[in-house]
């Protein structure tokens, strides 16, 4: 009974050893090659929450903007170009904010949720992308503080 394992085992670590991380796993785990490992993988999450009971009145936001229009230079198709825009966070709470996406994703921003500090500011950088060769526009809606009262708007 252990012979046969043991074959079964050599067997599957030559076809395993193929690729580096192949021979690094038949390596390691040789009593595991019947099991998929793998590697383990750094992932960043951007989370963000507050502490206001649902219906209440969150802080005011007290933003201003740089820009309320962008103009993109023209561009070819599947092509980029990038404009940014500043928020500013004149009080001194701090504001939540997240912005409504392109459904069509010809027009991204990035990050598309954050929190400004009181007393900071924040950059905004907007992805123009076409798909063909036509006029676009997109109003970019920025909803601050998780409330529709405190919307405002760019237009791209």
């Amino acid at each position: 009974m252990g012979n046969s394992l043991n074959k079964s085992i050599t067997k599957t670590n030559k076809t395993m050893g193929k690729t580096l991380l192949g021979a690094s796993k038949s390596a390691k785990y040789a009593d595991w090659t019947h099991e998929e490992i793998d590697p383990p993988v750094c992932l960043n999450v951007r989370l963000s929450g507050h502490s206001f009971a649902p219906g209440s009145q969150p802080f005011i936001p007290m933003i201003k903007m740089s820009n309320s229009k962008l103009a993109f230079p023209p561009c070819s198709p599947n092509e980029s170009v990038y404009q940014t825009i500043q928020l500013n966070n004149t009080s001194d709470t701090p504001v939540q904010y997240s912005i409504m996406q392109d459904t069509t994703n010809t027009f991204k921003s990035y990050p598309p949720i954050g929190q400004i500090a009181g007393k900071s500011f924040t950059l905004i950088c907007f992805e123009f992308n076409p798909k063909s060769p036509r006029f676009y526009n997109f109003s970019a809606q920025f909803l601050f503080n998780n409330s529709s009262a405190n919307m405002q708007q760019v237009l791209l």
